[in-house]
């Protein structure tokens, strides 16, 4: 287009200068010869200028196309990168929506999560209230069982203390001759004839002297130490009833007596607790009642 502009121009320029130069010459000269040879230079200078304007359009439609052609590729690459957007914005809103919802699953459990966190935290909370109330009793009753404890120990100490002196004592009487004792068969005793105690009395008598009341064990034992006896006077023996079953328990064994040789009708009587044998035969008698008794020796031969 601006080679087409531009050889008008010079064809117009052209023509101006000719008429006018021709105009001069014809007043003069004649015109066939002498303006052919003024033109010929310029009609081959507008040759050139048509050749270089024809060049110029033939090349100007290739570098349009060639244009064209780069503007329509960088259409088509825009196009494609627009789609590959649309295509990425796709899938953008896809995941966005997608993770919105894996959002909201989280977010949902997270919530019965803390709801049962927090129950839990609520029954942890009351087990530590009732735990706090149960170790108090614990330690209340902690506190009750040591007391208890120390007061036992006190009545063990105590216990321990006189027996410590009953031990002594014992140690004292066990260095009584044996002549102390009469043999009677196979054991020794010593059958008191002076003094009289009750029940008890007699025990610690015995007990004192590091015997025990007297132990029958069978009718051989018996009929040799009622040899020994005074008829008229009855003895304790270390038989006593235990209320609550009501049975005869020996004071030596702490078990149930096994031999028994009573009188007629007997044990028979209320609060006749204690066993005295009498003329070879065992009666029952209140406790308080005061005998003489038997002691009988820890040795035997």
């Amino acid at each position: 287009m601006r080679c087409s502009i531009v050889f008008i121009l010079l064809a117009i320029t052209f023509g101006r200068s000719l008429s006018q130069h021709c105009e001069v010459d014809e007043s003069q000269h004649e015109c066939g010869g002498y303006c052919y040879g003024a033109v010929k230079p310029v009609l081959e200078y507008l040759a050139i200028l048509q050749k270089r304007v024809e060049s110029c359009e033939a090349k100007q439609p290739a570098d349009t196309l060639s244009k064209i052609a780069l503007m329509d590729e960088k259409l088509d690459t825009l196009a494609g990168h627009m789609a590959t957007q649309q295509y990425l914005e796709k899938r953008s809103t896809a995941k966005t929506h997608e993770l919105e919802q894996q959002v909201a699953a989280v977010r949902q459990g997270m919530g019965e999560k803390i709801e049962t966190l927090g129950k839990q935290m609520a029954i942890q909370q009351e087990l530590e209230s009732k735990s706090g109330e149960h170790v108090h009793k614990l330690e209340l009753q902690l506190d009750a069982v040591r007391k208890e404890r120390d007061e036992k120990l006190d009545t063990l100490q105590a216990m321990e203390t006189r027996l410590q002196e009953k031990v002594k004592k014992l140690e004292q009487k066990l260095k009584l001759p044996k002549n102390f004792f009469k043999k009677i068969g196979s054991k020794y005793y010593y059958i008191e004839n002076t003094n009289v105690r009750d029940w008890q009395g007699a025990l610690d008598i015995c007990q004192e002297m590091g015997a025990h009341l007297v132990s029958l064990q069978n009718e051989v034992e018996l009929k040799a130490l009622d040899s020994m006896l005074d008829p008229i006077k009855g003895y304790w023996i270390d038989l006593k009833k235990l209320e609550a079953k009501g049975e005869f328990i020996s004071a030596t064994t702490g078990v149930k007596g096994t031999f028994f040789h009573w009188w007629e009708r007997e044990p028979n009587g209320e609060n006749c607790d204690c066993v005295s044998l009498y003329r070879g035969k065992m009666g029952t008698y209140p406790c308080r009642l005061s005998k003489y008794f038997i002691c009988e020796a820890y040795w035997v031969d």
